[in-house]
């Protein structure tokens, strides 16, 4: 088995441990087979099923090894990122299916954690989910930090203290989005209907974009996602239609623009 730092454990082939075991062979017995004359020999049959059994349990190290990689990775990288930090927080949270936004430190608000969640206060088990999300919270949360929000609930310590912990619900804000494209004089390729490229946007939004970023109109979608456009231009609007517009928004923290698949519109030049 070979190692490398960019590959790691590499299983050694069955023609490499039958080149071993020939190689051996002409050493002891003072032959002289090569690769094509030892096969089809007695020593090749007798070695052969016993090279295919090393090479079975090569193989098996090899997947542990990389498993124990993957292991030290997800580690290091927990160890790297606490869940009293505001990455590992969102992280730790994203882990256990809340999604969050922490808001970022000022000196202003030093020892004061802001953390929005989305959740519907309407649903049936936001109760439940209250609790659980601030059960997660106290272990997030250091000595001396007091978190901030509208929203409470009140958590008992294993020392049977309580404490009251803090946080806000997101503020969703209903968009529409718009998406003109305008076909290529040059194109070469199948253009997609509508009902696709709108599925396409819903997609790339959805894997872009989440609750704690601005919204960034101009990067989910472009004419590498529609070869056969000159040109894309996707636009948003706040009020229902009324005005569209093309720059970043630049969100609070506890802000999170929605909008589903029937609020896109595709426009074709």
């Amino acid at each position: 088995m070979g190692f490398a730092l960019e590959s790691g454990y590499t299983p050694v082939t069955i023609d490499e441990i039958i080149s071993f075991f020939r190689v051996g062979i002409n050493a002891q017995f003072n032959t002289s087979y090569t690769v094509d004359s030892f096969i089809g020999t007695n020593h090749y049959k007798w070695f052969y099923p016993i090279a295919q059994r090393v090479s079975e349990g090569e193989i098996k190290t090899s997947e542990i090894f990389t498993k124990l990689q993957n292991y030290f990775r997800i580690t290091n990288e927990k160890m790297a990122r606490p869940n009293t930090t505001g990455p590992g927080i969102i992280d730790y949270f994203a882990e256990r299916g809340f999604s969050i936004s922490v808001k970022p430190m000022i000196e202003a608000e030093a020892g004061e954690l802001r953390v929005a969640v989305n959740l519907d206060d309407g649903a049936d088990d936001y109760a439940e989910k209250k609790t659980e999300f601030c059960n997660i919270l106290k272990t997030c949360v250091v000595g001396g930090v007091v978190t901030i929000g509208d929203e409470s609930e009140t958590v008992v310590l294993s020392n049977d203290q309580s404490f009251d912990f803090n946080f806000n619900l997101a503020t969703k804000i209903p968009i529409l989005l718009k998406l003109t494209l305008t076909l290529s004089e040059n194109n070469q390729f199948s253009v997609l209907t509508p009902e696709e490229t709108s599925a396409l946007l819903f997609s790339n939004i959805n894997d872009r974009y989440r609750f704690g970023l601005n919204f960034e109109p101009q990067r989910y979608f472009s004419v590498i996602d529609a070869p056969w456009a000159a040109s894309v231009l996707l636009e948003y609007s706040i009020d229902d239609g009324g005005n569209w517009l093309t720059a970043v928004a630049d969100l609070e923290y506890d802000e999170l623009y929605t909008f589903a698949l029937a609020d896109i519109s595709v426009v074709e030049a």
